[in-house]
């Protein structure tokens, strides 16, 4: 007789349990590398101040009413050949005082706020050679007398 001897097949290992582990392992990976990039991101709010301007919203809609009433309105017109923004006011509001806000709705730190210096024509010039390109709001506030205006206009330097 002949001894003949077989071995017990091994049994094979299954592959699952790994590929599970290590599709868990990457998926945590990859949220915890989202997370990391959006704290690494900034945030930009629509203004500092949102909920102080949502107090004096009627205010403006007041102001935006007497703006319309004007009979000739308030033109804002961007000139790229000269670097310029061009104001200009109807001569019933020559005399006007107030600001000129220049809004970068994608980043607030480029935001500039000056004076309404307007000339003998009831207009004004401002240099936009230092503004960098792109979206801007000019949001304009004039004061004549005890009337307040408010115009706003989206402009793309």
């Amino acid at each position: 007789m002949s001894t003949h001897t077989t071995s017990a097949p091994t049994p094979q290992r299954s592959l699952l349990p790994y590929l599970i582990i290590t599709a868990f392992v990457l998926f945590g990976g990859y949220i915890g590398f989202m997370v990391y990039g959006a704290m690494q991101s900034d945030v930009n709010l629509v203004s500092k101040d949102y909920y102080a301007e949502e107090l004096v919203y009627s205010q403006r809609m007041k102001q935006q009413a007497q703006t319309q009433e004007l009979k000739q309105p308030i033109n804002i017109m961007a000139v790229p050949a000269a670097e310029q923004l061009v104001i200009q006011f109807p001569a019933e509001l020559a005399k006007a005082k107030g600001t000129v806000h220049l809004f970068r709705p994608s980043d607030e730190k480029l935001d500039v706020v000056l004076p309404l210096d307007l000339n003998t024509e009831a207009m004004q010039l401002l240099n936009t050679a230092a503004l960098k390109k792109g979206l801007w709001r000019v949001q304009l506030i004039g004061k004549v007398g005890e009337k307040e205006y408010y115009h706003v206009q989206d402009i793309t330097l």
